[in-house]
């Protein structure tokens, strides 16, 4: 058995394997098709077994062959990843991102997996902060914000817009009567929302939905949207949800959406301070958000597109209540 096989017979090997074809693979090496036969026959010959059966219209691996074209495959496959890993500059060393807790939650953790599996290097610290971070004093790198866009003397990248809804348990942990008329619901309210961003406040919903008189309703008031998610999903009552948040969990039948989709007046942005914007660090956080992202993007694109005008009243026989007005 020959202790080194030369590289160039190994390709020749796959890429007749893969094509079942001398010339095919000839084609693809930019070599003639004697010489993909001469290295295929030297290395059966080297190793001391029939690798191809020679047919009248190409070839075909033997049973050898095929076990041996998985292997050098997988090989192949190992050796382009560590030219790639190679090619890419060190990450290593600390980056602080700081984001709203049911984002960090919901959204990031669960992809963030991948971004520390590509820069093992890195030295990673996740914020969960409802606030505006200060990215002024240092202590934070990067920031994602849910808001107008509109922060001075910071760089801002959009990121993905949104939509959101009502939600309800998905596994009918509200009493029918809640679900025919809401006067009889709890509303779990997420005391972190902005009054700016108006259907992130059950007022909207309210007027839409009749009831006018919303100090008789009965609330729970909680601190942040995973809390509000986490209390729906227990049947507690009825919470507002972004879809950028709780699209797993709807996957999952936690909770499930009582309302058309409506678009949201915020959207999501990647917040830096000037200047670091295309340090490593940051310049690789901000290419692997926005490829972790994209299937979420082409998912509310299509959410809010499905809905057509979502700004547009409801019928109040669509809202299936029990026809009559809350005084």
């Amino acid at each position: 058995m020959p202790s080194r096989i030369p590289l160039a017979t190994l390709h020749a090997f796959e890429a007749a394997a893969r094509l079942s074809s001398f010339s095919a693979a000839a084609n693809e090496l930019h070599v003639t098709a004697a010489a993909i036969s001469h290295r295929i026959k030297a290395l059966e010959e080297s190793i001391g077994v029939q690798l191809f059966e020679r047919k009248s219209r190409g070839v075909a691996l033997t049973e050898a062959g095929a076990r041996y074209r998985k292997r050098i495959a997988e090989a192949f496959t190992l050796i382009e990843q560590a030219t790639s890993e190679l090619e890419q500059p060190s990450l290593e060393g600390p980056l602080r991102v700081s984001a709203p807790h049911a984002f960090l939650q919901h959204t990031l953790l669960p992809r963030i997996g991948d971004l520390l599996h590509r820069h093992p290097g890195l030295e990673l610290t996740l914020v969960g902060d409802n606030r505006l971070a200060n990215l002024h004093d240092e202590e934070t790198d990067i920031a994602i914000r849910f808001g107008t866009g509109h922060y001075p003397g910071l760089q801002t990248e959009h990121l993905v817009g949104d939509a959101i809804t009502v939600l309800g348990p998905a596994d009918g942990g509200l009493r029918k009567s809640m679900n025919r008329d809401w006067r009889y619901a709890c509303f779990i309210e997420d005391s972190s929302t902005v009054i700016s961003e108006p259907w992130s406040q059950w007022g909207p919903w309210w007027r839409e939905a009749g009831l006018h008189n919303s100090d008789v309703l009965r609330r729970l008031t909680v601190s942040d949207g995973g809390l509000a998610l986490a209390a729906c999903s227990q049947g507690l009552g009825l919470c507002l949800g972004r879809l950028s948040i709780v699209r797993e969990l709807i996957r999952r039948e936690a909770v499930v959406p009582k309302r058309p989709w409506r678009r949201t007046e915020f959207s999501h942005y990647l917040v830096t301070r000037p200047g670091l914007t295309d340090t490593l660090r940051i310049r690789a956080f901000r290419s692997w958000l926005r490829e972790a992202l994209q299937g979420l993007d082409d998912d509310i694109q299509a959410t809010i597109g499905s809905e057509g005008d979502t700004d547009h009243i409801l019928n109040q026989r669509a809202m299936n209540f029990s026809g009559r007005r809350q005084d």
